[in-house]
């Protein structure tokens, strides 16, 4: 049971240690810096792409056994997938204007930084959501043969980072994971 929040918790962190990097080229970017363009496409994709295929359908499994278990005490954790369909549509706005300056197009400063900056808030409101309320109900719910069905019906499902066809792709992503420091840690 545990092992899969875990994993969840980990995702968790490495999203926040990409959002800490978006951040930190993001600030740049504010103050008329040159950010890592590069970077930033390559973290925009991923975090387009990653949750959707390999984060998210671990949670909605877990959420869709609960619904079918304790459909009243599910509802406690809110409209999950409303709050990701959010996320979703500004990371996505903030990749296609992210893929606009990388090829080139000119775009106010102002705009990049703010669709950055409320993608950036928005996906760690979300992610302290789950953190707070949905992993410790989950956890207080579901039992051992719960865990077991979930795991079952997950099983084949790649890590982005790991897979051949994607790790050229998403090197720089790796790489930044691979020298992150907190912000507070950072020199």
């Amino acid at each position: 049971m545990a092992r899969m929040i875990d994993t969840l918790r980990e995702e968790h962190l490495n999203i926040e240690k990409l959002l800490d990097v978006l951040g930190r080229e993001t600030d740049l970017a504010a103050t008329a810096g040159n950010p890592d363009w590069n970077l930033l496409h390559a973290i925009t994709r991923y975090l387009c792409d990653y949750p959707d295929r390999c984060h998210h359908p671990k949670e909605d499994a877990i959420l869709a056994r609960m619904q079918a278990k304790f459909p009243e005490k599910a509802k406690t954790i809110g409209d999950l997938l409303r709050e990701r369909q959010e996320v979703r549509l500004r990371a996505q706005r903030f990749r296609d204007l992210v893929q606009s300056v990388f090829f080139e197009d000119v775009l106010p400063r102002e705009k990049l930084v703010g669709a950055a900056r409320a993608f950036i808030n928005a996906e760690r409101r979300h992610m302290m959501k789950e953190e707070a309320i949905f992993f410790p109900v989950a956890e207080k719910l579901l039992a051992e043969e719960d865990w077991q069905e979930i795991k079952s019906q997950l099983q084949n499902r790649p890590d982005l980072l790991s897979m051949a066809s994607t790790a050229r792709e998403f090197q720089a992503v790796r790489d930044a994971l691979a020298v992150w420091k907190p912000a507070r840690m950072a020199g």
